[in-house]
């Protein structure tokens, strides 16, 4: 399937991601009414990046949470708006996987990484992660199952916006998972199903999977060096796990 930019912005304007934000954006305000406190919900994921780089056409919603206890109030278990609207769900301690006919909304319970501000669009009322944010979450808390659209994503912001991601800082934040990813990119490079589904990617720019591998692994050595030729004292703001 041929995609052109404009589709992609399109799609962005008046995909099937609007009607799931919308339903995202109630189930959020009557988890938070059954709670009695504000939630703050943060946009991430490849839907997030879609509305900065018009990179491709990314179906689902993926929210991020920094409290576990927020789950059962979004399960349909108990918010009666999600067990009225969605076909299927998948519940675990620190996920709600919600399956609706426009596609998924995830809610995942992970730490802010990098300490970035967070941002705002015209399309949608949630916070936006930082764009650089959205890639720290897919290579640490991912690394080891990296997908092709995450490695799709990851060449998609470094190429089209270079320098936005604060190299040293990743370096810093991935230096005990960075043999991790290597692996995952190996196996990206060696799985059938790979280029299957990088072939299936919706994206009008979208390079060859093995040399875009290879980037990904020039890419981790990059962020290595960035390391080691940035003081520690200079990332001022950036925020490790658990800080």
């Amino acid at each position: 399937m041929s995609i052109t930019r404009e589709d992609v912005q399109r799609f962005r304007q008046s995909g099937s991601w609007r009607r799931l934000d919308q339903i995202a954006c109630d189930i959020v305000a009557a988890a938070q009414a059954s709670a009695g406190r504000q939630m703050h919900p943060v946009l991430g994921g490849g839907t997030r990046l879609m509305l900065v780089l018009e990179h491709r056409i990314s179906h689902d919603i993926d929210l991020f949470v920094h409290d576990a206890q927020w789950i059962p109030y979004l399960s349909p278990r108990l918010n009666d708006g999600a067990e009225a609207l969605c076909t299927g769900y998948e519940e675990a301690a620190d996920f709600l996987k919600l399956a609706f006919e426009e596609g998924e909304v995830d809610f995942i319970v992970r730490a802010s990484l990098l300490g970035l501000p967070e941002q705002t669009c015209a399309e949608t009322t949630f916070a936006l992660d930082h764009p650089a944010e959205v890639l720290a979450k897919k290579l640490f808390y991912r690394g080891a199952t990296l997908t092709p659209r995450d490695l799709y994503d990851w060449w998609a912001l470094e190429t089209m916006k270079p320098g936005l991601v604060p190299a040293a800082a990743m370096g810093r934040l991935l230096v005990a998972r960075t043999e991790v990813v290597s692996r995952a990119l190996a196996m990206l490079a060696r799985a059938p199903t790979a280029q299957v589904l990088w072939n299936e990617i919706l994206a009008p720019e979208r390079p060859a999977l093995l040399p875009t591998v290879e980037w990904g692994q020039r890419q981790l050595l990059d962020y290595g060096s960035a390391v080691q030729a940035t003081p520690r004292d200079a990332e001022d703001g950036v925020r490790r796990p658990g800080v």
